[in-house]
């Protein structure tokens, strides 16, 4: 099956809305998948990152059904490179020994 545009888009904002609400909410569960420690510095940090990826659904979703532009163009190149950077930084933080296997569900989601 092909993805097209809209379709990306509205998996891309049920994506973002789950990590919203888990990362708000529910923190713990991102740390253990990870398997990082949980911390107050942690669980600050990851109602930031819920509301970011709040923001990042809200674009998506409202874009879904937009014509080509250079607009849309941008943020999907600017989605893209979020991804991929979240992606390539989840690989090294293994490596290193700062996160555990489960990193890479996000890995494979942040890639996909």
């Amino acid at each position: 099956m092909a993805l097209n545009f809209r379709t990306l888009s509205i998996v891309s904002a049920a994506v973002s809305g789950a990590l919203f609400l888990t990362l708000l909410f529910v923190p713990g569960l991102v740390f253990w998948l990870f398997q990082i420690p949980a911390s107050d510095s942690a669980a600050f940090l990851a109602r930031r990152a819920a509301v970011l990826f709040l923001g990042f659904g809200v674009i998506v979703w409202r874009i879904r059904d937009a014509d080509a532009s250079p607009a849309i163009q941008a943020i999907c190149v600017g989605w893209g490179v979020a991804m991929l950077a979240l992606a390539v930084l989840g690989s090294m933080e293994f490596v290193r020994g700062f996160a555990g296997v489960g990193i890479f569900a996000a890995v494979a989601i942040e890639t996909f």
